[in-house]
């Protein structure tokens, strides 16, 4: 266990090193613990009671997009949202009103009510925006829709986990077999390898030459399946083995691969391009 440890912790550091130059947009990590979550990102740490819901922006976490979930209606901060999606946001104070403005579209937003303007137009909201904590808030699918968004929920990769994807229309370039292909490159050719040498001494096997017609027989994982099991809008999640806690993020416009990966009370958690660690739980 020591040794695999010291691996692991020795191949998370170089990973980390040597993708410096490397965007890592979706990383996160998501402990769940008595009811609570905590989660660990780019911009600090901050506490949740769980489910945890993490929100991606056009395929950035967003730590500061705090939901609030009334009557099956999801809140988001107005503000985080437009400006995430590009939009220029100003506060108006006389008449409680938030006024957005993207590539000419104008979108006014007025405390209170149970719609929102967009150009000469209403739109019907689910629930009236409110201020919460000195934020404006209002439903996340009528503002991401009139911004031009598609919004996606998964609530299935795990019960403690609430993901939630807004996102623009893009010219998406990788498909969902190519998606397949770089995950499977990466594990059994960029991986495995570099932990065969560790798993013989633990386990007595030796993982040379191990492909996914054998594995999860030889080192007692669950069943591989290697497939595109949610389109997650920016990225298509590819899960590897058929337990949701051993995949990755693929990213649609380039092939960026994030590892993702849970073990015990990390509950979801997605890496750094090239920081295959997590993966290395599976075996200890």
């Amino acid at each position: 266990m020591k040794k695999l440890l010291t691996l692991l912790l020795s191949l998370s550091i170089t990973a980390v090193s040597s993708v410096s130059a490397f965007c890592a947009a979706p990383s996160v990590h998501v402990s769940c613990f008595e009811g609570k979550s905590e989660i660990v990102y780019s911009g600090g740490i901050k506490n949740t009671d769980s489910p945890a819901v993490l929100i991606y922006i056009n395929g950035n976490y967003d730590g500061n997009a705090q939901a609030v979930i009334k009557n099956g209606t999801t809140l988001v901060p107005l503000r985080v949202i437009s400006e995430g999606l590009g939009a220029i946001v100003n506060w108006d104070g006389e008449t409680k009103t938030v006024n957005i403005e993207k590539n000419g579209l104008d979108i006014a937003c007025k405390t209170g009510n149970s719609f929102i303007t967009v150009g000469d137009e209403k739109l019907e909201t689910t629930s009236p925006s409110e201020i919460i904590k000195d934020k404006t808030y209002v439903p996340l699918r009528a503002i991401s829709s009139a911004l031009g968004a598609k919004v996606g929920y998964f609530d299935d990769i795990d019960e403690e986990i609430k993901l939630i994807t807004v996102d623009e229309e893009e010219n998406y370039t990788i498909t969902e077999d190519e998606a397949v292909r770089i995950a499977e490159t990466a594990y059994f050719y960029d991986f495995l390898p570099s932990v065969k040498d560790v798993i013989y001494q633990i386990r007595g096997i030796d993982a040379t030459g191990s492909d996914k017609t054998n594995i999860s027989d030889r080192f007692g994982l669950s069943p591989y399946i290697g497939k595109v099991t949610k389109d997650m809008g920016h990225y298509w999640y590819v899960e590897l083995f058929d337990d949701c806690k051993t995949g990755a993020l693929v990213d649609k416009t380039d092939g960026t691969l994030y590892p993702v990966h849970a073990f015990s009370i990390v509950r979801f958690s997605v890496s750094e391009p090239g920081d295959y660690s997590g993966w290395g739980w599976a075996y200890q």
